[in-house]
Order: structure tokens, then sequence, then C-alpha cells
């Protein structure tokens, strides 16, 4: 099963490659970015737009992991709390069973 799933995997990740390929030949024409007065060097289209994808994904990887840390630091927290009351609910436990 797992020879089976990398497989697939290549394959798609050779067609991807293929077609960033394709896009990158059709896409060569330099073109600047203008914003408000500031013009950016020319550089083609199909590297413009792997800029603005990696930047998208560099972004959603930290965004997720600001997230992720925040549930993590959540989770301990209501951890040690659980942890408190069990002991306190032992300790009440321990004089009435004598």
């Amino acid at each position: 099963m797992g020879i089976l799933r990398s497989l697939i995997f290549l394959l798609l990740l050779l067609l991807m490659l293929a077609l960033g390929v394709l896009i990158g030949i059709d896409n060569s024409d330099p073109v600047p970015l203008v914003f408000l007065d500031w013009q950016s060097p020319s550089l083609p289209v199909f590297l413009w737009v792997c800029g603005a994808l990696t930047l998208g994904l560099l972004l959603g990887i930290l965004l997720s992991s600001i997230g992720t840390l925040r549930q993590r630091r959540g989770r301990r927290q209501a951890e040690r709390d659980l942890e408190a009351t069990r002991r306190a609910m032992q300790a009440e436990r321990q004089p009435g069973s004598s």
C-alpha cells in the first residue's frame, strides 16, 4: 500500500512539474510591477507568479504555526489544571476513607 501511495505521489509531482514548465515557457514575457509611484525591475510573469505563490505558502505556514502553538499552550494549561483538580480530589478523599 505504501509503494502505491509513493508512486501516485511521484506521478502527481511529475505532472505538476511538467505543468509548471509549460506555464513558465508560455509566460516568459518580462513585465514590471507598478505600485503607486514605485516600479519593480522587469521579470518574467512566471517568476512573479512563483514568487507570489511562495510568499503565500510561507505566510500560510507561519499563520498555521501560530494557531498550532496557541493550541498546544492551551492544551498544556488544561492538562495542568486537570492534574491539579485530580490532586485536589484525591486529597479530599484521603481523610474521608480513614
